[in-house]
């Protein structure tokens, strides 16, 4: 019985063998785990020693710090009882139920600077002034309202600036008003933490008000136009920009007087008139510069008219501020209208010059002549050009130029450019009179190549016509122009009556040619009939001579005959010598065989 309760049965004898596989297999897991977590439990290992080492560090600092921290306590002890630190809790208390009013008032700068910014005048300026009350209370300078009050003076600044920023745009006269009555409360505002000279401070105050004001106006007086004038001829700009400064000009002098002149009998108001009349100098002396650096873009004598127009206009009506400057427009608009003038009159020479080079390199006559039918008579009247110029096209483009030159003075004629003119004038046609000249001397020039004989003629031509019609035609022309017709009805008759002496001279000279030549003639003829008659007393002197030696010969009878051969030969000589007066008679033709023995008698002679 013992041996078979000793002995397991095999279902426990299962069981055991289970949970020893089991335990077996747990084993063989957990030194598996073991195995693959090793570094862990290394790393761990190393903390837990690292931790252990600064733990037993920081008891040893406790314990060196401990009788530090025991001083300390007897010292707060001592220093500081109950009834101090109860105090400090009430302010805390206080200054905690005051919360929301502090706030406030270190909202004031932030709030200052919304008014400025939203154009609220008048709220920022309250805020200024209660910025002069807050220091007026706190008397004992506490920080953080001098701070607040220090941050609100510098908004006091900015609205200032503001100010006189609105001032520099377009404003109407409320507007300026109001503007100006906000700067003038910033002043006050500024005033009322002084205590000495407070008149004499608000006195500089109101001129650098004033001069503040002019200043600002000024810059939106200079301003520019906003518009777009692209479509807009220069002109027309110029006369805009004049009108525009006028009405500118007397816009802010409206503005000044209105706002600063109202009450004549204070103390400031010569000040301020003595003020005005400086920024009036001022403004005119820029006006005029502008006019000066404008009036050389203009290129015709309209646009010129229209501007002098318009600024005469400006400066009378400156005349009731006292700044009347009609005088001193003629100094700008007199060398611009003589400039427009004497361009065309260059412009002329210098073509003519370029031609003449141009004809004379080439060798060609062509351009300087032309086959339009001209009368010769020039004209006696001043106001058309000579019509034999039509003959000549570079001395035609040349009066042309000239006349266009002139007729700029039909839309601008200012007296004081007369003088200028006339010189010019003169200046300009002894020019073209030595050029003139210079191309005559170049054509006869040896060695002048292509139409040099038609070059030398026409060059003496266009010398000989300038001279002849196209300066004193000029000159009267320029008379004309300047409204004195009388001189150049002048000038054409000294220059018709030195052209009927030149021919009047010429005719005698002419004259005493022709009697030079009938002199001559006749002297000839009559060394003629001397060298007849003495070749016939030479021939009659021979006959006698044979004569005597026949009569020494023959005797008496032989002598007769002679003298009668003679007296036939002086007679057949003084027939022939009246033949060769008579023409000769046409050649015989078969009708005429009657006259065959003539004409043997003819040839004979």
């Amino acid at each position: 019985m013992a041996d078979l309760l000793s002995s397991p049965s095999p279902s426990e004898l299962d069981e055991r063998q289970v949970a020893t596989a089991a335990l077996e297999a747990a084993e063989e897991q957990l030194r598996s785990l073991c195995a693959t977590h090793a570094g862990t439990f290394v790393a761990v290992e190393r903390r837990g020693a690292s931790l252990s080492l600064a733990l037993a560090d920081l008891q040893t600092r406790i314990k060196g710090v401990e009788p530090d921290v025991s001083s300390v306590q007897h010292s707060l002890e001592d220093g500081n009882s109950l009834a101090d630190l109860s105090e400090k809790h009430r302010v805390r208390r206080r200054t905690l139920l005051q919360h929301s009013s502090l706030l406030e008032l270190l909202e004031l700068p932030s709030l200052m600077d919304a008014c400025v910014r939203s154009n609220l005048y008048e709220e920022a300026l309250s805020i200024a002034s209660f910025a002069n009350t807050l220091e007026r209370r706190h008397t004992e300078k506490n920080a953080v309202v001098l701070r607040v009050i220090s941050q609100i003076r510098s908004r006091q600044s900015d609205l200032r600036r503001h100010l006189l920023f609105r001032l520099k745009q377009t404003v109407t006269m409320p507007q300026c008003l109001e503007v100006v009555t906000a700067l003038r409360r910033l002043n006050s505002i500024d005033l009322e933490g002084q205590q000495e000279d407070i008149d004499r401070r608000h006195d500089a105050m109101e001129l650098k008000l004033q001069v503040d004001f002019l200043e600002a106006r000024d810059a939106w007086l200079d301003a520019s136009p906003r518009t777009a004038t692209a479509s807009v001829a220069p002109s027309e700009q110029f006369l805009d920009t004049i009108e525009r400064y006028r009405t500118r000009v007397f816009e802010i002098a409206t503005q000044f007087n209105a706002i600063f002149r109202a009450s004549p009998g204070k103390k400031g108001a010569s000040s301020s008139a003595s003020l005005l009349s400086m920024w009036v100098t001022r403004r005119v002396h820029s006006f005029l510069t502008m006019l000066s650096s404008s009036l050389n873009r203009m290129e015709d004598s309209a646009s010129l008219r229209d501007a002098l127009e318009a600024c005469v206009f400006f400066a009378t009506s400156m005349g009731r501020l006292g700044g009347d400057f009609t005088s001193m427009l003629s100094e700008l608009f007199e060398p611009k209208m003589a400039s427009l003038v004497t361009t065309h009159w260059k412009e002329g020479v210098s073509t003519l010059q370029e031609t003449l080079k141009v004809c004379r390199d080439a060798g060609v006559a062509t351009p300087l002549t032309s086959s339009t039918a001209t009368s010769t008579v020039s004209t006696t009247s001043p106001e058309q050009p000579p019509r034999q110029l039509l003959t000549l096209p570079p001395l035609a483009r040349l009066v042309n130029a000239y006349l266009t030159g002139l007729n700029e003075l039909r839309r601008c004629l200012l007296p004081g450019i007369f003088g200028v003119l006339r010189t010019e004038m003169i200046r300009s046609l002894s020019s073209v009179k030595a050029l003139l000249e210079t191309n005559q001397r170049a054509v006869n020039t040896p060695g002048l190549r292509g139409e040099a004989s038609q070059l030398r003629e026409l060059a003496a031509s266009l010398l000989n016509m300038f001279d002849k019609a196209v300066e004193p035609y000029l000159l009267g022309a320029l008379e004309v122009a300047l409204g004195d017709y009388a001189v150049a009805k002048d000038h054409l008759k000294k220059e018709e009556e030195k052209e009927e002496d030149k021919e009047e001279e010429k005719e005698e000279t002419e004259e005493e040619e022709k009697e030079e030549t009938e002199e001559e003639e006749k002297e000839e003829g009559k060394k003629e009939e001397t060298a007849g008659e003495e070749s016939a007393e030479s021939e009659a002197a021979d006959e006698k001579a044979a004569a005597a030696e026949i009569s020494g010969s023959t005797g008496p009878s032989a002598f007769t005959e002679p003298l009668s051969e003679t007296t036939e030969v002086s007679e057949t000589m003084e027939a022939t010598a009246a033949i060769e007066e008579i023409p000769m008679p046409p050649p015989a033709t078969e009708k005429d065989n009657s006259r065959g023995a003539a004409e043997d008698g003819w040839d004979d002679l």
